[in-house]
């Protein structure tokens, strides 16, 4: 909600300003968010369904991309292509099966080219 306001400001500078300032995000070469728990069926155990079968689950394997295509905005809003550690990998994968998932789909911009 806050978007066009945030554009208008950068696109239009207040009277007797030098200029309009942009947006300034760091990214990181090193995070991999790897000790962030994704949170899981929220919504099923508020709404009592939490018993339902779990069948598929996403894990996220790696964080950006280091391809600079043309028509693409990944490298310039998620930073630099990083690889989750392996190990942070498996165990989220264990639990998801001791949970009951059957199925893990990895997720990443180019998981061809995981590297831990």
């Amino acid at each position: 909600r806050e978007l066009p306001a945030a554009l208008l400001a950068v696109a239009a500078p207040a009277a007797g300003s030098s200029g309009a300032s942009a947006y300034h995000v760091q990214l990181s070469a090193e995070e991999t968010y790897a000790e962030v728990a994704p949170v899981r069926d929220a919504a099923a155990a508020a709404s009592g369904e939490a018993s339902m079968p779990r069948v598929g689950a996403f894990v996220s394997v790696m964080r950006g991309c280091d391809n600079a295509c043309a028509f693409c905005v990944v490298p310039r809003t998620r930073g630099r292509e990083r690889s989750r550690p392996l190990y942070t990998i498996v165990d989220e994968v264990r639990r998801l099966s001791e949970d009951g998932y059957r199925e893990v789909v990895l997720l990443g911009q180019n998981v061809n080219s995981y590297n831990d």
